[in-house]
Parts: C-alpha cells; sequence; structure tokens
C-alpha cells in the first residue's frame, strides 16, 4: 500500500501533466478553500517542476462570504475590484492553465444566508467573469476540477473517527493511485470512454428518452451534437482532462426540445448552498415547474439568474458501476456525484460539443442550432438503478443505451 506522501505527490503531478497539461512558461491559477491550501501549494510545486511561469493560488473563503452577506447593502455586496477583472483578462489572452480545488470542507456555511442576497452576489460574479467563464467552456483555457482529502470531508463522507488518511486510501482506487503508474491508468480509462462516446455518435442522435420512477423527461438533440468523454484538447491543440475523475459522456442537448419531469437522486451545490430533492418540470425546453424538499429558496433564486438557467445546457450519461457509483455512498461534492449519476445542468451548454460547419462559432450560432446561452452552469444528478435511456435516430429506430441504470453491451 503506497503511503501518503506518496499517493499526493502523484496526485499533484497527475493534475499537472494530465489534467491541465501545464506547458513551459505557461501560468496557472489554483482555486482552493483553506483545508486544501496545503495540496493546491502541491499542485503549484508540481507546476514549477515542469515548467510554469508564474502560480497565482486564490483562496475560497464561504465562512468570509457568509459574513460580507449578513452585513452588507445590496450596493456593497456587489463590488468586485478591477484588479479582478485584470486578472481574468489576463487569463483568457494569456491562455492560462486553471484548477478548482472543489470546496469540500465549507459545504453547509451558506445554508442559512439570504437566498436573495447570496443570488444577487453569485449573479454579479458570474456577470463579471462571463469572459472568462466562456474561455473556459470553449476549451480555450486548459483547466482542470479536482478535490483534495481533508479530515473534514473525511467525516462526511466515511463518518466521525475518519480521517484525512482514510480517505485518500478510500479514494486510491478511483484516482488510479492505487496503480503502479497513475499516469498510464489514466490513460486507459480515457480510451474506454472516448470508445463509448464514439459508439454514440456513430448513432447519429436526435433525442433521448429518460424514464426511472422519478423521472421521465425526453432531451432532443442538434444535428450537430456530438457525446465526448474523458480527455479534450483546447482550441490550441493542447490535452487536457477538465475532471480528474471522470466516468461521464455528455452532450449539449437542443435547449428548445426538452419535455418531461426530472427528480434529482443526490444532493446538489447550487450557488455553494445545498439543494436535495429537486423536482423540475420542462415545457418546450423551459423549467415552468420546480421545487426542493431542501433549499427550495435557492433553487428558485437560480432559476431567476437570467433566461438560460432554466434551460438545459449538458446531459451526461453515466453507468451505475463507475467505480464512484460503486462506493455505495454520497460524496458531497459535485465534482464525484455527477461522476456517480446521470446528470443534466442547467444553464450555459458547451459549444465543445458541437461539430458546427462554421470554423468560428458565434454565440448568434449557438443560439441558432439550439445551445443554451447563460451565466450560470450547475449540474443535478438524476441516474438511478431503474433508470432507462432509450435514444431515437435520424429515421426514428430506438436504441437501448442503459438499462437498470447500466449501459447495454453496444457501449461497456
Amino acid at each position: 500500500m503506497k503511503d501518503i506522501k506518496l499517493m499526493e505527490a502523484e496526485y499533484a503531478k497527475l493534475i499537472v501533466k494530465k489534467g491541465v497539461n501545464i506547458q513551459p512558461g505557461q501560468n496557472l491559477l489554483i482555486k482552493t478553500s483553506y483545508a486544501t491550501y496545503p495540496f493546491a501549494s502541491s499542485i503549484a510545486k508540481e507546476a514549477y517542476k515542469n515548467g510554469a511561469k508564474f502560480v497565482k493560488i486564490e483562496i475560497d473563503d464561504l465562512n468570509l462570504l457568509a459574513t460580507r452577506i449578513e452585513l452588507q447593502n445590496d450596493k456593497e455586496l456587489t463590488y468586485i475590484p478591477l484588479s479582478q477583472k485584470s486578472i481574468d483578462k489576463e487569463m483568457v489572452k494569456d491562455k492560462w492553465a486553471y484548477v478548482r480545488i472543489d470546496n469540500t470542507d465549507e459545504r453547509t456555511v451558506l445554508e442559512n444566508v439570504n437566498s436573495t442576497k447570496l443570488a444577487l452576489y453569485k449573479k454579479e460574479v458570474n456577470l463579471f467573469q462571463m469572459d472568462l467563464r466562456k474561455a473556459l467552456m470553449s476549451s480555450v483555457l486548459t483547466w482542470c476540477v479536482v478535490c483534495a482529502p481533508s479530515t473534514s470531508w473525511a467525516k462526511q463522507i466515511l463518518g466521525e473517527d475518519a480521517n484525512s488518511d482514510d480517505l485518500w486510501h478510500f479514494l486510491a482506487p478511483i484516482l488510479h493511485l492505487d496503480q503502479e503508474d497513475p499516469v498510464k491508468a489514466l490513460e486507459l480509462h480515457n480510451k474506454a470512454i472516448e470508445k463509448r462516446a464514439k459508439s454514440l455518435n456513430k448513432l447519429q442522435l436526435r433525442s433521448l428518452r429518460c424514464k426511472s420512477s422519478l423521472t421521465d423527461v425526453t432531451i432532443g438533440l442538434s444535428e450537430y451534437h456530438k457525446f465526448e468523454g474523458g480527455g479534450e484538447n483546447s482550441t490550441s491543440g493542447v490535452p487536457f482532462y477538465p475532471n480528474i475523475p471522470t466516468e461521464e459522456v455528455f452532450t449539449t442537448p437542443d435547449r428548445r426540445l426538452v419535455n418531461g419531469v426530472i427528480t434529482t437522486t443526490k444532493p446538489v451545490s447550487l450557488m455553494d448552498s445545498l439543494v436535495e430533492k429537486a423536482r423540475v418540470v420542462f415545457k418546450d425546453g423551459k423549467v415552468i415547474e420546480a421545487s426542493a424538499v431542501v433549499g427550495n429558496d435557492v433553487l428558485m433564486q437560480y432559476l431567476d439568474i437570467d433566461q438560460g438557467a432554466r434551460y438545459m445546457g449538458e446531459i451526461a450519461l453515466v453507468d451505475q458501476r463507475s467505480p464512484i457509483s460503486m462506493a455505495d455512498t454520497i460524496f458531497h461534492s459535485i465534482l464525484y456525484d455527477e461522476n456517480a449519476s446521470c446528470h443534466f445542468a442547467l444553464g450555459a451548454g458547451y459549444p465543445t460539443c458541437l461539430s458546427l460547419p462554421s470554423k468560428k462559432i458565434e454565440e448568434a450560432d449557438l443560439i441558432e442550432v439550439g445551445c443554451n446561452q447563460s451565466i450560470v452552469h450547475t449540474d443535478f444528478m438524476f441516474g438511478s438503478d431503474d433508470m432507462k435511456i432509450v435514444g431515437i435516430d435520424n429515421n426514428g429506430n430506438e436504441h437501448l443505451i442503459i438499462e437498470n441504470g447500466r449501459f447495454t453491451k453496444l457501449f461497456e
């Protein structure tokens, strides 16, 4: 069994060399909470070893944000210094790499804050960072979302007696850190996901029908859609992995062609606040009804952030036999929980999942083919062991893709 220091070093190497694939002379921004700062520092050191010119670590402090929301008026709360805008512009201009360590330690901090003020703050931040967000979602920049074990997160997953070392060992098989060469193991895993995506693309599907005891929805697909999964290439041709770990194959739906009801099966972190058992009803693409057992106010505020927040921007398929799903636990992290379950996103769609005839993708082109536009993008997990997904192709033929939560043999 590998010791913790070795696993941490190998994980940092995996993120730098495969996650963002840092290039000599490239800059890197790492976003982290206080609890995972030591691991962020490990990533930064590894980046410098691989030729990074400059690494900036930015702290995501939700406790401080909660205090700000409590004490400030709307005008004060929406103030963002121009220096932050300068960093965002430089990141896009100079093609910085970006790593976000999911904040799994402060997930309940914003549960009791004023949801209206929280939504106001999030909307202003998202508007402020719109150019950066578009560059990330269009793969202009290389980026990678990860999690890092901490004692707080370990207790959420494994129980009050657990510590970060226990969580490192628990996650090792999921992150390929139990393998002699984690980089090669990730590459082999990626090939299997890419093969699944290619099999789906050969079908030339026009819609997906997803049905379980809690969900019954039909999701239309653009004629230009393509499924992706695993690694990607940036617009500059640099291969990278947006998520480590990853199990999904996903595409961009036609925002106008979603009809039916979806009920979530795992908790969702919405505007850094917890939402559970959300139920949304779509008609002609738009969410016309919504409710949640936990975090209903936050869900309502999210849906009103902009027009696109009520439309679907992503549909992702995940096998219930994935290593993350087989762990049979709630990870309290969208990164992990989305890779344990089929999911959809409310908000912006990925232009990279559309093969448009034009060489340059303009916003008007994306709107025309049904790619959703929004300043937000949040995943909602709805997969289950009784999920059945059927794809309908251009000729009206049906293809059984998932049955009882599992991909059929054609896609294994």
